[in-house]
């Protein structure tokens, strides 16, 4: 079985993941928070 290189051996380019992701998780997490404490307060009256 015959093994298959690329002609060069540079690394190949990892694509930069984009840091709006992790902005878009951090702020669901945060509006998920805000909703369950805000849902505790409404429960507890």
């Amino acid at each position: 079985m015959q093994s298959v290189r690329p002609d060069n051996t540079d690394p190949i380019p990892l694509r930069q993941s984009p840091h709006s992701v992790g902005t878009i998780m951090l702020r669901f997490v945060g509006l998920l928070i805000a909703a369950t404490v805000v849902m505790v307060l409404i429960w507890s009256r």
